[in-house]
């Protein structure tokens, strides 16, 4: 009688389908679905709003979708004024980029829902409360209750706000709502100099608007290397936009149409006061943690309001993990969907950690950044013995083919090891080209090892190559 007691407990083992549910279906939320349901788990996945999150709908796709068109027909233009390759005069159709972007965002959604069907995923759209091994769900269908072994949360993040410059939607808007301004400003003022302030800089800038970027800290962008920072400026001030680092921002008042905010000097209190037709704030992300039920169950926050978690991804309480914008890692698409990898094999049984050390970083536009590791300025407040390696791409025959001759590849070297410490790109193909070194210095392999590597001609790739091989002093063409 036990034996087949324990036959049928066997057996129904079997048959169960462990339970998963995920809060937020952006890049961390649906790929951890899709890896568990293909695994065979039961999972449900949770959102307030629309499959794909924020990177899909409001962020780095419908970005993308313009600065891409964007950046083509500027170079175009550029040919054009420039190099009289092309006759007439360039024009760019804003109603068509929007008409574009909002199909290639339709397009992508739609492949989402098809890979949940296709894989049994449940999504539902709604509000999610996690109540210990239950998760609590309330929406336009009304309220469910579900049970389940493991929750992920993947809620991501939602822009931050600065003091006297409330959100309306209309005048002072998020990177969430530019989008849905009616007409491109004459004058635009963007608070915040990082990724998202430069992308949309440079978008209007190139439809026509005056752009002025108000930065608190003392460098255009500060998260650069200071040497490709200053490289951006120069890009930046060429194209007629107007940088104001060192500099607060204040608002004043708003009239039907109009701005009025202040700039003080935060290194002399020197004060000017500039009227705008449209202002963006656009000075980071905070996480989405409020009213989940966190504390109730025991998942703790770190100071700045960030999801605690191991190297794992797992939180304080057990059978509950976090992925993405809601940890203290930086707020990209990649290091969401990386964790999610981390956190969909860990419940499948296989310890993995997730490595947050080199995560690439991009910035789109003309020209792009790109950057992983150390900067030059961190190593030299570490005292870090290093050699640094750089190529212009001005020296490229590719660049030069092309017309895009903008920028420079810089690598810093350990000098000692001949490892990696940093690499920093700014030019052509500077987000696909940091994938050479991003494999290199996750791979520990040394300089000497990856110039070997035959690179073929006539390429952007040669770039690289070339400041690699200036590491150690090689470089034919410097």
């Amino acid at each position: 009688m036990p034996k087949e007691k324990n036959k049928i407990n066997e057996e129904a083992t079997k048959r169960y389908k462990k339970k998963v549910v995920i809060i937020g279906a952006g890049p961390g939320g649906y790929y951890t679905a899709v890896k568990l349901a293909k695994a065979g788990l039961d999972v449900t996945l949770i959102d307030k709003k629309y499959p794909g999150g924020t990177c899909l709908n409001v962020g780095c796709i419908p970005t993308k979708a313009l600065l891409d068109h964007i950046s083509l027909f500027e170079h175009f233009r550029d040919s054009s004024l420039k190099r009289k390759i092309f006759s007439g005069e360039a024009k760019i159709s804003v109603d068509f980029l929007r008409s574009y972007q909002s199909e290639v965002i339709k397009q992508l959604t739609v492949g989402l829902e098809k890979l949940f069907q296709k894989n049994e995923i449940k999504f539902v759209n709604g509000e999610a409360k996690i109540a210990h091994k239950k998760v609590l769900i309330s929406g336009k269908d009304g309220n469910a209750e579900i049970d389940t072994d493991e929750i992920i949360i993947a809620t991501g993040s939602r822009p931050r706000s600065i003091p006297t410059f409330d959100f309306d939607k209309n005048l002072i808007v998020s990177s969430d709502d530019i989008w849905n301004i009616p007409k491109v400003p004459e004058k635009l003022l963007v608070i915040g100099s990082g990724p998202i302030g430069i992308e949309f800089a440079r978008i209007f800038n190139v439809l026509g608007s005056k752009v002025t970027i108000a930065e608190i800290k003392e460098f255009i962008c500060p998260i650069l290397d200071l040497e490709i920072s200053e490289n951006l400026v120069r890009s930046l001030k060429r194209r007629g936009i107007n940088l104001k680092p060192n500099t607060a921002s204040k608002f004043l008042s708003k009239m039907q149409d109009k701005v009025q905010a202040e700039f003080i000097s935060t290194v002399d209190s020197r004060r000017e006061i500039e009227e705008f037709d449209q202002i963006l704030i656009a000075v980071g992300r905070k996480p989405n943690v409020e009213n989940l039920g966190l504390e109730s169950v025991g998942v703790e926050l770190d100071p700045q309001g960030f999801i605690k978690t191991d190297s794992g991804m797992q939180t304080s309480k057990k059978n509950i993990w976090a992925v993405g914008d809601v940890t203290n890692f930086p707020q990209l698409a990649h290091t969401a969907s990386t964790q999610a990898k981390v956190v969909a094999e860990n419940i499948l049984g296989k310890k993995k950690e997730f490595d947050g050390n080199l995560i690439p970083s991009c910035i789109f536009g003309y020209p792009e950044i790109a950057f992983i590791g150390e900067t030059e300025e961190a190593l030299k407040e570490k005292k870090a013995e290093y050699k640094t390696g750089k190529f212009l791409f001005l020296a490229s025959g590719k660049a030069k083919a092309s017309g895009l001759t903008e920028g420079l590849v810089k690598i810093l070297m350990d000098k000692n090891t001949k490892k990696i410490l940093g690499a920093h790109i700014i030019g052509p193909e500077a987000s696909n080209l940091i994938h050479e070194l991003v494999v290199a210095m996750q791979n520990d392999l040394t300089v000497d090892k990856i110039v070997n590597s035959i690179h073929a001609h006539p390429t952007y790739s040669e770039v690289v190559f070339e400041a690699l091989e200036d590491c150690l002093g090689e470089a034919v063409h410097v």
